[in-house]
This record gives C-alpha cells, structure tokens and sequence, in this order.
C-alpha cells in the first residue's frame, strides 16, 4: 500500500515581474505626428507626492450607527376606506348655471 503524501503546500518562490519601461520616444512621434505633445510628470515630485500621502495618517474607521429596530405592530388590522362615493361629491362645473 502507498503511503499518502504530506497535506502541507510547498511554499512557491515569489514570481518576479519584470519592470516596464515606457517607450517615451515613439509615443513623443506618435502624438507629434497627431498634432499634439507628449506630456511627462517630473519624476521627483511624483515621488515627493507619493511619499507625502505615505506620511498622510489613515482616517479612523467609524463605525456606522445602526437605526433601531423598527417595532413590529402586532395588533388587530384595521380597515380603512380610501375611495370615496363620487355621487355625493360636488364638482365645480356641477353648479354653473
């Protein structure tokens, strides 16, 4: 009889991305020839921004204040009548001479 194999996971190296460089040169022609310009962020005050909301504290997390709970009526039903008797109701155009 085999013997069954061992339940834990084998830990998997992470997997490792490689970084993207965007092609600024062919997207400077390209917007150029569309008869527009390629705008760049300034890459140091990208990272004073990021590193400055990184500073930024988190917001304390409140919780929601719940309504009470709605009181279930549990008396007798009522009736009521909601059309009316439109043969004794007197309209305006009822009374022009």
């Amino acid at each position: 009889r085999a013997s069954a194999p061992d339940a834990t996971p084998l830990a998997m190296p992470a997997a490792v991305v490689p970084t993207f460089e965007l092609p600024q040169a062919s997207l400077q022609a390209l917007a150029r020839d569309a008869g527009l310009e390629w705008v760049v962020s300034d890459p140091e005050k990208v990272r004073a921004a990021r590193e400055a909301i990184e500073r930024e504290p988190k917001p304390a997390h409140v919780p929601r204040e719940r309504p009470p709970a709605v009181e279930v009526d549990t008396g007798p039903l009522v009736l009521v009548e909601t059309r009316k008797d439109l043969a004794s109701l007197r309209l305006p155009f009822d009374t022009m001479p």
